[in-house]
């Protein structure tokens, strides 16, 4: 009866453990998750904004008179523009996505370890209990 009772404690102890983990895992990855959605979120409205005043830029070279060298100067602004928003959109998007992933991956990591631990020390538990009982 004592050995099953130990047994069942040991077991009980794994399992509360591993919950506690997998609850845990699930709040990280939840997290993850929010913050890639507001970070995109956040993208969205910088572009929103971004093409609006765009919008108003261009409309203002639309006015005027118009001679073939205005044109080539305001076509080549335009592309040296669209170039450096096109370099610091990536730049931004990829640090972004690096800093909500990799911290997120190393918390992933970090219980995936303290699983690990907690079951070997159980499985320990359970058979140094398993050898005295015997």
């Amino acid at each position: 009866m004592e050995f099953t009772q130990k047994l069942k404690e040991a077991v009980d102890t794994l399992t509360a453990e591993a919950k506690t983990n997998v609850t845990e895992l699930k709040y990280n990855v939840e997290n993850t998750v929010k913050n890639a959605v507001s970070e995109a979120k956040e993208e969205v409205e910088l572009q929103r904004n971004h093409l609006k005043s765009t919008a108003e830029r261009l409309q203002e070279k639309l006015r005027g008179p118009f001679n073939l060298d205005k044109v080539q100067s305001d076509v080549k602004e335009e592309a040296n523009i669209l170039i450096a928003d096109l370099k610091t959109t990536l730049h931004r998007n990829a640090e972004r996505l690096q800093n909500v992933f990799g911290d997120s991956f190393t918390k992933i990591e970090t219980k995936a370890e303290e699983v690990k631990k907690a079951t070997s020390k159980a499985k320990a538990k359970v058979n140094s209990k398993v050898k005295a009982s015997a």
